[in-house]
């Protein structure tokens, strides 16, 4: 039910986040490669220069944190959720469910869908998912995503994703970057 919730919550968000293409949504604030320390759901990350933190006042409730970037072509949006721990070996399977419900939600009816990367990971030494993938339809752009998943040693899993509209290469790089730069607090 929780992933269900934050599939939805997070459908919505992205496209809320992506939409904003004067890059003044409420609560933004401009960075220049801040780093935000999420300690709710118990990560930080680095944006790139010119990406927009929403003030968590201004997130939809699944989200612990997010950040977006508009471009007179698109955007790129991040954000980061946590629920209960997934055996080592639910691991990719959770990830890549959560990876294509958020992309049904925010990408509906898709065309073609390719899983571009799905392989373990470690993330200060928990075990961690990676899953990239793009979708798309004849009459539409495609999108692409990213996202992360660490278990953590309190029990959780902890998600951190990003999703390029349309895929742009130098926004999927940011995208890349961020989802790298992630760590434990």
């Amino acid at each position: 039910m929780l992933v269900l919730l934050v599939v939805v919550g997070g459908g919505v968000g992205v496209w809320w986040f992506l939409s904003d293409q004067g890059g003044d949504g409420p609560g933004a604030t401009q960075t220049e490669g801040l780093t935000i320390e999420d300690s709710e759901s118990g990560i930080s990350y680095t944006l790139p220069e010119g990406w927009e933190e929403f003030a968590s006042e201004d997130l939809i409730e699944a989200f612990t944190s997010s950040a977006s970037v508009s471009t007179e072509t698109g955007g790129a949006s991040v954000f980061a959720f946590s629920g209960e721990a997934m055996a080592d070996e639910e691991m990719s399977m959770s990830t890549s469910t959560i990876a294509g419900e958020n992309s049904e939600y925010f990408y509906p009816y898709a065309e073609d869908r390719q899983i571009l990367l799905s392989e373990p990971a470690e993330v200060d030494g928990q075990e961690a998912y990676r899953f990239t993938w793009e979708v798309s339809k004849a009459d539409d752009e495609p999108m692409y995503g990213h996202i992360v998943h660490i278990l953590t040693d309190d029990n959780r899993s902890v998600f951190l994703m990003g999703i390029v509209y349309p895929d742009d290469p130098a926004l999927r790089t940011e995208i890349d970057a961020v989802l790298t730069s992630v760590t434990l607090l």
